[in-house]
């Protein structure tokens, strides 16, 4: 049966203006603790009718029927620390789901900013040095305070002048002055051009780290960047009302002036759950129980496997597509391999990273990662969501079909091969036209051509001998590395890679690492090819995509700073960042300027990517409904992005 796709990022292409059951009873500072949240009914259809007992209570004292109940995928290790200007807190914790106060927004289903704290977007002069921002009315923070202009402009300042704070140096680097000029607008200028405030100072996809703070509490702290924050006052729809001081979860309560909070006075709605309790719940199998039994309502990813045995175990357990592939392919993060290119040769050499693409056969990859699910993404570190596949890669089409390498030998290939959506639409039972065809498995794949992957290893400096494969004279061995316990489709994939470059012939080892060492190692350059994931798309003006692969911020090796950890060093893809950043966001100027940077990294190939971000992501609908899905798109499935809080007012008790 033909299966209808629904676009999430592209609800009309040319809109696009612009452009991440715990084991153990809870126990802390709050509630007395209730009963369990699930209950088990009469057995139907194969899977089990799950029933919502009124007067049932959660573990943290919660009215089980008042509780929407999310996953958060790790612990906190700072417990009580709300301030996201100090280190080490865990944003993702429904900290800047529900409290956080952003300047910009993003409605993903349209892929445009809209103001939260800003009253729209800026207004800037004729060279974008100085831009007025008016600031909305009506929002107060949790303690009646009103939030003004003065918040702002405070936090811009507190930002500057912390050192400890991580953004300082750029923010000083960027911004000449902020000012409130009277109690609803705030004047920005910035040392030079600065087309794209907004976009830098919004949220575009996971969130932001301008998060405007009360100046009437910071303000007293002698140092903001220490500051812990253990009872915040916020403008967000939600406060504080206990959390676990092992840092299991924290539990959230919807404030009684929700019409004054930023989701109140932006929507004129109210979020219908009065607590949200965000639950670390453990491993696999527990998430996959606590689910099925109803202790939760929204995990944040799963795998297929796991998202099918849930399926048929309780009927009220569904993802974004209820068949076939499932999940959606817009989360604006490829994975694939990605280069440590500081660490020289041959990781540094286009023929080399293209020698190791030819080599591998993505429609096995595929299948490997999630049994074909997911959309392609061969257009290296711009995702291939619907929006950019429509904006930018349909666009360069005949561009793909011509493009030729250079085999080192006087022969030349076409890497791009257009046939394979037909190929997995034919192995996976999947009919319709090409447009549904590209929707769901991509516009193409890079070509799985062993011969023209041994020219190229060659030409990057490689020997093959009946042993192996020598560099410099000595047996060459690639590590492989990929992040453990999460993120399974970046895993999968290296994994997957891991065996495709072994069947070739190469000599790989391959290894997971804890997510601190993993962090470190992907910033400082310490690896060889990683399963990382530097890429994104959800904008028309890719700037900010992109910027971070300006080679004037490349560090040596084993050094941090603040462009990628891939250290890609090319000059034109360097001079097109810094001619974009000139430039209007809207602009025709902006688009050939993007095409361009797009057809130089095609060419260098700095990542592998494999799929664009394709996320299995549960909602149980026994206590809340109308989640987000294909069929009813009013927003993506990112519960761990900002906007949550803008989803949530849209679920309905059951």
């Amino acid at each position: 049966m033909r299966k209808k796709l629904v676009s999430i990022l592209l609800t009309s292409v040319m809109t696009l203006s612009l452009m991440a059951c715990g084991g153990s009873a809870p126990s802390g500072t709050g509630d007395s603790t209730g009963t369990s949240a699930g209950q088990t009914g009469t057995t139907s259809s194969g899977g089990t009718e799950q029933t919502a007992p009124s007067g049932e209570m959660t573990e943290v004292g919660t009215p089980r029927n008042e509780t929407l109940i999310v996953e958060t995928q790790s612990p906190t290790d700072v417990p009580g620390q709300f301030n996201t200007y100090m280190q080490g807190t865990q944003a993702g914790f429904g900290i800047h789901q529900l409290m956080s106060a952003m300047m910009w927004e993003m409605d993903t289903s349209k892929g445009e900013q809209f103001g939260e704290v800003a009253e729209g977007m800026p207004e800037s002069n004729e060279d974008f040095t100085e831009h007025t921002v008016k600031i909305r009315q009506g929002i107060k923070w949790s303690d009646g305070v009103d939030l003004t202009a003065k918040d702002v402009a405070f936090t811009f300042n507190m930002i500057m002048n912390t050192p400890g704070i991580g953004a300082s140096d750029y923010y000083n680097s960027i911004f000449e002055s902020v000012e409130a000029t009277d109690d609803y607008t705030v004047v920005i200028k910035t040392k030079d051009s600065f087309p794209r405030l907004a976009l830098k100072m919004g949220v575009t996809i996971w969130g932001n780290d301008l998060r405007i703070v009360p100046e009437h509490i910071y303000s007293q702290v002698e140092d903001p960047a220490t500051f812990k924050d253990e009872n915040p006052v916020v403008a967000g729809p939600y406060t504080v009302k206990s959390y676990d001081p092992l840092g299991k979860w924290i539990l959230y309560e919807r404030r009684e002036d929700w019409e004054n909070t930023t989701v109140g006075v932006v929507t004129g709605k109210q979020c219908p759950a009065k607590y949200v309790w965000f639950r670390y719940l453990g491993d696999d199998t527990t998430r996959q129980m606590a689910m099925i039994q109803n202790e939760v309502d929204i995990l944040c990813e799963v795998t297929p496997e796991i998202l099918s045995t849930m399926m048929e175990s309780n009927d009220k357990i569904s993802a974004w597509y209820n068949e076939f592939p499932y999940a959606t392919s817009d989360d604006p993060c490829s994975k694939g391999l990605a280069f440590s290119q500081g660490q020289g040769a041959p990781y540094d050499s286009a023929d080399f990273r293209w020698g190791i693409a030819l080599a591998m056969n993505f429609d096995e990859i595929s299948m490997n990662v999630f049994d074909g699910a997911g959309r392609s993404s061969p257009f290296g570190v711009l995702c291939n969501t619907s929006a950019f596949q429509e904006l930018y890669g349909k666009p360069l089409e005949g561009w793909l079909k011509d493009f030729e390498l250079d085999l080192g030998d006087g022969t030349t290939v076409k890497p791009w091969d257009p046939e394979y959506k037909n190929r997995m639409a034919e192995k996976l039972g999947i009919t319709g036209d090409d447009a549904y065809l590209e929707d769901m498995f991509g516009m193409g794949c890079i070509k799985y051509d062993p011969e023209a992957a041994t020219k190229l290893l060659i030409k990057a400096g490689l020997e093959k001998k009946d042993d192996g494969w020598y560099f410099n004279g000595e047996p060459f061995t690639i590590n492989l590395t990929y992040l453990a316990d999460t993120e399974a489709q970046a895993g999968r994939g290296v994994q997957a890679a891991y065996d495709q470059l072994t069947k070739f012939g190469l000599n790989c080892n391959i290894s997971s690492q804890s997510s601190a060492t993993w962090d470190a190692n992907g910033a400082t350059g310490n690896f060889e090819i990683a399963g990382y994931w530097p890429t994104g798309f959800i904008t028309k003006d890719i700037y900010s995509q992109i910027n971070g692969w300006d080679a004037d911020l490349i560090v040596p090796l084993g050094e941090i700073g603040s462009g990628q950890g891939s250290r890609w060093n090319n000059k034109e893809a360097t001079d097109i960042i810094h001619e974009l950043a000139k430039v209007s966001p809207d602009s025709d100027e902006a688009y050939e300027l993007a095409t361009e940077f797009i057809k130089v990294q095609f060419t260098e190939m700095p990542f592998i990517a494999f799929h664009s971000g394709v996320k299995f992501v549960p909602t149980n609908a026994t206590y809340w409904g109308n989640y987000p899905n294909a069929d009813n798109a009013y927003n993506g499935p990112w519960w761990w992005w900002s906007c949550f809080k803008y989803i949530m007012v849209e679920f309905t008790p059951q």
